[in-house]
């Protein structure tokens, strides 16, 4: 079996396209596609990825057949002569094809998609985003410097986080998981440590989603070694206690305080809808969270009402649709343990009015519809809001 075909093969298998696999890798799909034909070797590294992501154990690598040397002497491999190996670095250090202002603009298109994430459909949002994935990739095939090599890698990076998430939402959990650990590698290659965070980040909300509580915390520790004092260190402390509120331990509580400790030492953005970017208000959102999941309905419906008197709007608009959802949530189980069924359907109706949806919101709203079931089985309105959840669950998302 030869690369190219185990790689055909590994690929059909997980449903995935040329396409589709190479902004994960990343790799210019032309270029896959003469490796998987057996028109070019892949790089040790190529390899090495390609085997990783496609979960092989490295079978998959073990068929790479290694560059032959361009020059042998006997069965001795002869290294290429180091001066030409400091030259070509030399020459490659300074040399670049890259036209002057092509970094600027890829940030401006990197902080709109990012401020667009709060309220622009994630279908759109990821079409987007790989497309201009695909346009920095090109851009380091290219002959660029060192230097705009490594900030090429940190634009892919943020690009990845952000696909991650994207993806998520719209329920391609597979390409999500791709992203991520895409983000998590660029990140390493460039040194970039708020990428690296931000991926572990984006792992421990996965994890969240899937009820696996433990892991959440531990993401979340893995992230916050390369986080240091930013908005993502935030994240992640609030993150991980969401986790121990979960898995009912109070030290979420400390979690809450430390997250605070951190946010009170950072700027105040003045763009708040950055997704990567913890705005003040937003840690409301994470105690109304935390408390509710704790059974502090006291402190939650105190901080879920300020969430969504922060995001409504004059006429009625909402500025932060998923906040807005989650904190009806929130509300809606606290009803619930009060034993107060109308208010309990009618939050968990409002969470579900928002289009723009988190790729947390169905679980959560079928938890607080399950609860609901149990606590009021023959209930008309928990039947009702049942109806209404299970035709959102089966609607294109």
């Amino acid at each position: 079996m030869t690369f190219g075909a185990e790689l055909l093969k590994l690929m059909a298998e997980r449903g995935l396209s040329l396409r589709k696999l190479a902004p994960a890798v990343p790799c210019d799909v032309g270029h896959l596609s003469k490796v998987s034909r057996g028109l070019r070797s892949p790089s040790e590294a190529l390899a090495e990825r390609l085997d990783e992501m496609l979960g092989a154990d490295g079978a998959l690598a073990a068929l790479r057949q290694p560059v032959k040397s361009r020059r042998t002497s006997g069965d001795a491999t002869v290294p290429a002569e180091p001066d030409a190996q400091l030259f070509e670095l030399a020459a490659r250090a300074g040399a670049s094809d890259l036209p002057h202002g092509t970094l600027d603009l890829l940030d401006s298109v990197i902080d709109r998609l990012c401020r667009d994430y709060p309220t622009v459909a994630p279908e759109l949002l990821s079409v987007r985003g790989q497309a201009y994935l695909a346009h920095v990739l090109r851009l380091l095939d290219r002959r660029v410097s060192l230097t705009e090599h490594r900030e090429l890698l940190v634009r892919a990076g943020w690009l990845s986080v952000l696909l991650a998430c994207t993806l998520f939402d719209g329920a391609d959990k597979l390409g999500a998981e791709l992203a991520r650990r895409t983000a998590r590698r660029l990140g390493e290659q460039a040194g970039h440590g708020e990428v690296i965070a931000w991926s572990w980040e984006v792992a421990a909300w996965f994890a969240l989603v899937e009820r696996n509580f433990d892991e959440v915390v531990a993401y979340s520790e893995a992230g916050l070694r390369h986080a240091g004092t930013t908005n993502a260190a935030v994240q992640l402390t609030l993150q991980a206690g969401r986790g121990y509120a979960r898995m009912g331990d109070q030290r979420a509580v400390d979690a809450l305080r430390h997250g605070r400790a951190i946010l009170d030492r950072l700027p105040r953005p003045d763009n708040p809808e950055h997704h990567f970017v913890f705005d003040h208000d937003k840690y409301e959102f994470y105690c109304s969270t935390i408390y509710t999941m704790l059974g502090r309905d006291d402190a939650a419906e105190e901080h879920a009402t300020e969430v969504v008197a922060q995001c409504v709007r004059r006429g009625d608009s909402v500025r932060w649709p998923m906040r807005y959802a989650m904190a009806n949530l929130d509300l809606g189980l606290v009803a619930g343990r009060r034993r107060d069924l109308e208010g309990a359907v009618r939050h968990g109706q409002a969470a579900l009015e928002p289009a723009r949806r988190s790729g947390d919101l169905l679980p959560r709203a079928t938890e607080l519809c399950g609860r609901l079931k149990e606590d009021f089985p023959r209930e008309r309105r928990v039947a009702e809001f049942a109806e209404q959840l299970h035709a959102q669950r089966g609607a294109p998302s």
